[in-house]
């Protein structure tokens, strides 16, 4: 039998049939294999299952375990954090594009984070749409600015607040019929987004923590939802930081499209864009032609690669 993995909690999975809902452990052989030794299973794989019907409480309902993850076309994937040697953990798999959530302040933006995602969303085979949320707070972003920043290299950007309802429609009109994952900083406002789409929907909601400014994790549980309005959406624990994998210098030029249409008449064709003479991009941002902020998240990513 075939399913769709719709929800993990720790090492138990809920897999969507054909017979319903099962709860599902996985086989030792699948845990065994290099490729998954991190992420055996995540939420959105398809995957082959046996079922073993349990009875409990005189109810009868399905368990299975889970003996084959057919293979992933699109991933959210990350370095592992706590280890010293790069790891791959895989967060979600075949979602269609990744909702990058920031928020004006409180947590405050931070573009680094977002290219951050947007590269990890482009490794993966996903599309990025890019949410500044919360707009309603004081704050000093010109969001015009930054909308042309991501526009520029054809990158959707909106801005909303749920509290004023400003651009919610237009984020609705992005998640009909997609499946898409959201990521961002703890506290940017993921799951408020989602309920503000779908009232019904039970996600938890946090705060802010004031002491840090940093948000606290409110979604424990990956969980893939049906929307009313058609589609599916990943709601992610919230992160301070991404570590991106399988990242050097020649690669991150090309997740950076505004420097890449000036690299090539650099003097030096393996130019990093930092101390080199003659630098085309350097000249680029001087002259205004790259926006200085995508120069700077660029060389902020660079140093990561470099000294991780």
């Amino acid at each position: 039998m075939t399913g769709r993995v719709i929800k993990t909690v720790g090492p138990r999975f809920v897999a969507k049939t054909v017979e319903g809902l099962v709860i599902c452990s996985v086989r030792r052989t699948i845990k065994d294999r290099a490729e998954y030794k991190l992420s055996p299973v995540v939420v959105g794989d398809s995957v082959a299952l046996e079922l073993d019907p349990v009875t409990g409480s005189g109810d009868q309902h399905l368990s299975g375990v889970i003996t084959e993850v057919h293979s992933r076309k699109t991933l959210f994937f990350k370095r592992k954090s706590g280890l010293r040697e790069n790891k791959t953990q895989v967060i979600a798999a075949n979602v269609d594009q990744m909702i990058v959530v920031a928020s004006v302040a409180t947590p405050p933006l931070r573009i680094k984070l977002i290219d951050r995602f947007v590269i990890a969303a482009f490794q993966g085979g996903m599309d990025p749409v890019v949410v500044v949320n919360k707009a309603d707070l004081e704050h000093e972003i010109d969001l015009e600015r930054l909308r042309r920043i991501y526009e520029t290299v054809g990158i959707n950007l909106l801005c909303t607040s749920v509290n004023t309802g400003q651009g919610i429609d237009e984020f609705g009109r992005k998640l009909v019929d997609k499946e898409s994952i959201l990521v961002g900083q703890s506290g940017s406002g993921k799951s408020s987004l989602i309920n503000a789409i779908q009232p019904g929907v039970v996600l938890r909601t946090g705060e802010v923590s004031w002491k840090s400014g940093k948000g606290k994790h409110t979604t424990t549980a990956i969980e893939l939802i049906p929307l009313d309005v058609g589609g599916y959406v990943v709601d992610t624990p919230g992160l301070r930081a991404l570590g991106l994998i399988s990242l050097d210098k020649k690669s991150i030029d090309q997740y950076f499209a505004d420097l890449r249409s000036f690299s090539g008449e650099c003097r030096f064709s393996d130019c990093r864009h930092r101390d080199e003479p003659n630098c085309a991009v350097k000249a680029a941002v001087e002259r205004g032609e790259i926006f200085r902020e995508r120069y700077e998240s660029y060389l902020r990513i660079l140093d990561d690669t470099e000294h991780p």
